[in-house]
């Protein structure tokens, strides 16, 4: 049997046993701190301030030259993408049997809209502010209209960049290549001449709406 003093002896040698582990234990933790410290490039000249974020893509660009630059990329914020519409617009209008289509034949049908004939040969529509809706190109090279020359296809074509009034232009578009249509009692057709049903029509309008309403609520 151990005897009081033994057994303080043996309490005592465990205390500072475990103190001694304790402190090996701190001393690694310190050792592992200073070697992640290392990994970033913590040389910085008095005379200029970097913020950790800053001074951590340094690090990296002088690391090496050649490398892909990952973590700048994985912090770089990206703003998200407004723009309303990139594709173009397209209804054609074509007629198998005539050429019917002349700046003169356009200009008649036109009659009832606010259009200008471009020095470059084509028309341009105008919405009710006199601001540019879409285009009106022959379908045919050279793609454009002067005296003396006609077509059997024209190519209505809506840009739906920088217009002032995206909606209104694009119901303009689809009402005067539905009165164009009657007019020359030709064929309505999508940008890849396929004939185009009045579904059809209702459909690319809803799909430009869809794009205007995203459109908006992201602008806001």
């Amino acid at each position: 049997m151990f005897n009081l003093a033994e057994i303080l002896t043996l309490l005592i040698g465990c205390l500072l046993a475990l103190v001694f582990i304790d402190g090996i234990r701190r001393a690694l933790r310190i050792r592992q701190s200073k070697l992640k410290v290392d990994l970033i490039n913590t040389s910085t000249d008095s005379s200029s301030e970097l913020d950790f974020e800053e001074e951590w893509h340094q690090g990296f660009e002088e690391k090496n030259d050649t490398e892909e630059l990952i973590p700048e990329a994985e912090n770089e914020v990206v703003e998200p993408d407004i723009t309303p519409l990139i594709n173009l617009n397209i209804i054609h209008l074509n007629d198998d049997q005539h050429s019917e289509f002349t700046e003169t034949s356009l200009s008649q049908a036109l009659v009832f809209y606010n259009f200008v004939l471009e020095d470059k040969g084509f028309f341009t529509i105008l919405d009710s502010d006199s601001s540019p809706a879409f285009s009106i190109l022959n379908g045919k090279n050279p793609g454009i209209f002067s005296e003396g020359i006609s077509s059997n296809d024209i190519a209505l074509v809506l840009d739906p960049k920088n217009l002032a009034n995206p909606i209104e232009a694009f119901e303009l578009f689809v009402e005067v290549s539905q009165s164009l249509q009657e007019t020359f009692q030709c064929n309505i057709l999508d940008e890849d001449r396929n004939f185009m049903t009045k579904q059809m029509i209702e459909h690319m309008k809803h799909e430009f709406h869809e794009h205007q309403r995203q459109f908006l609520a992201s602008a806001s």
